[in-house]
């Protein structure tokens, strides 16, 4: 028996058969376009979601020897918190205002400033990138477009809506972003009262399913367009990096799991619901039943050797091309002939702002000890050590309050550089982990799609079935201790420049022109 997995990210989204052992069988993936109309602003037009989702399905097909009859279920997992108003019928009112956008950050704060206690959620402080504060964004800026739509969607329930007809959300995003609450009976109502979107839940499908759980069968009209046979059963996905951890192997409390994308999502799983600065939840029942989901979080990873590459190496595309290998891993040798520490550069890793420790919107990125010495190896050096410190001070806040970590799990698109993954160990001063399907958010939605077709009985029994450990990066104490100097300093720069960072930003969003 065969699964398909679809994982929608933030520049492309993927397609892939698994067979019942968790082994990619064919991948196809189509690319499509981010909209920044304004400073701190991302948006995406859902049609070319679709016409990535048809077009990735297709090549996958074709790449594959499995005939379309063997594909027994489906899932799909998408960015979030990545916003849609819709109409009933699905269609769009406006492009969706895509997780990384920041422009709610006035509203966000407001809301934190309301102290209501479904904020258990996010102690430190309200995201700009979660729903309230967007929907208030909505509310205050685009009220025709709020008062319009008949539901607000997530894109992963988006996709599930085009390929079933059916109006549904996942528990596993509205836990995470909408400050859903399953103990309390789930809609804070009151809080959404409080903060000025009263009533905002007429605006959400009533319909609230578990990861795994059956949505509905492929209906006949997008099984056309997949090349697909009707009726296959589609359950349930959620968040890319969350139920990513069932492509992990992380399906208990004691191991972490880190996504690294454009942005690197930390996640574990708790027996208890935990709730303290720092972090974001803990979140009753959102990816396995009985068990709290903790997160930390970057919100710029890959995108910032993206954006590095993209504008100061652009040189190099056509020596890789020669060379059959790829810009990054140029930039990767480059880089190390660099020096631990980069020789006094430290990157600052807010390029759209900071999600944890420190839950701020406004802070943004910056390079600290440039000299006339500096060169693009030791910028690019500099831009991976930063992103590590960066999820050390995550992994540090984590220890603080007890949340005890035996086991770092990777994957993603930073498992393909060794000096990268070497960086991260060295820093956290932990191994490193990297399982056999390095695609473990398509590897998660293929799991719940395991589950939601009846192969495996539960998210437990088909992650340990489907995933396997392939290798580790093991930390060299030396270069341990020498990181810990640079940890520090990326520590105690945030405090020295907020403020600056606050006004810059303030002053910038006054005076930037809407596009």
């Amino acid at each position: 028996m065969y699964v398909m997995g679809i994982d929608a990210g933030t520049e492309a989204l993927k397609a892939g058969i698994f067979d019942s052992a968790g082994n990619l069988v064919a991948l196809g993936a189509r690319n499509y376009r981010t909209f920044f109309p304004r400073p701190g602003w991302a948006e995406q037009d859902p049609n070319d979601w679709w016409d990535a989702l048809v077009g990735a399905v297709q090549d996958c097909l074709k790449a594959s020897e499995v005939p379309p009859s063997e594909i027994k279920g489906i899932s799909a997992v998408a960015t979030t918190c990545t916003l849609l108003p819709v109409k009933a019928n699905g269609e769009p009112l406006r492009r969706a205002l895509l997780w990384m956008d920041v422009r709610a950050t006035e509203q966000a704060a407001r809301i934190h400033a309301s102290g209501h206690e479904a904020l258990r959620y996010s102690l430190a402080g309200v995201s700009a990138e979660w729903m309230p504060a967007k929907a208030l964004w909505l509310h205050e800026n685009e009220p025709d477009t709020l008062r319009e739509a008949d539901y607000l969607l997530e894109y992963a329930d988006w996709i599930t809506y085009r390929l079933t007809g059916h109006m549904a959300l996942n528990i596993n995003t509205i836990a995470q972003r909408w400050y859903y609450h399953s103990p309390t009976g789930g809609w804070p109502s009151d809080f959404y009262q409080q903060i000025g979107i009263g009533g905002i839940e007429a605006k959400f499908p009533r319909d609230v399913l578990c990861v795994g759980q059956p949505a509905g069968a492929l209906s006949a009209s997008a099984a056309w367009q997949l090349g697909l046979p009707a009726g296959i059963p589609v359950a349930a996905g959620g968040g890319d990096a969350f139920v990513g951890l069932l492509g992990l192997g992380v399906a208990e409390p004691g191991d972490l799991g880190v996504v690294m994308g454009s942005s690197n999502v930390l996640s574990a799983l708790s027996a208890r619901e935990v709730h303290f600065p720092g972090i974001l939840g803990s979140f009753p029942d959102a990816l396995i039943p009985g068990l709290s989901l903790i997160e930390g979080g970057q919100v710029s990873t890959g995108s910032i050797l993206s954006w590095y590459k993209r504008n100061f190496a652009r040189d190099l595309d056509q020596e890789a091309r020669e060379q059959g290998t790829s810009a990054y891993r140029l930039l990767d040798a480059e880089a190390e002939t660099i020096p631990v520490g980069s020789e006094g550069l430290i990157l600052m890793d807010y390029f759209q702002g900071n999600r944890t420790p420190h839950t701020d919107s406004s802070a943004r990125g910056a390079i600290l000890g440039l000299t006339l010495h500096s060169s693009r190896a030791h910028i690019f050096r500099a831009a991976m050590e930063g992103i590590a410190y960066g999820m050390k001070d995550i992994l540090d806040t984590f220890v603080r309050h007890d949340c005890d970590i035996s086991r770092i799990i990777a994957c993603g698109g930073a498992t393909q550089s060794k000096l990268f993954m070497q960086i991260y160990a060295d820093v956290a001063g932990q191994p490193i982990y990297v399982t056999r399907v390095p695609e473990a958010s398509l590897l998660g939605a293929a799991v719940a799609a395991a589950v939601g077709c009846g192969l495996y009985p539960t998210l437990q029994a088909a992650s340990g079935a489907m995933v396997s450990i392939a290798g580790q990066y093991t930390p060299d104490d030396e270069r341990h201790q020498q990181y810990l100097f640079y940890v520090r300093k990326y520590q105690e720069t945030y405090q020295h420049l907020k403020s600056l960072m606050h006004d810059i930003t303030k002053h910038v969003n006054a005076n930037t022109p809407d596009s």
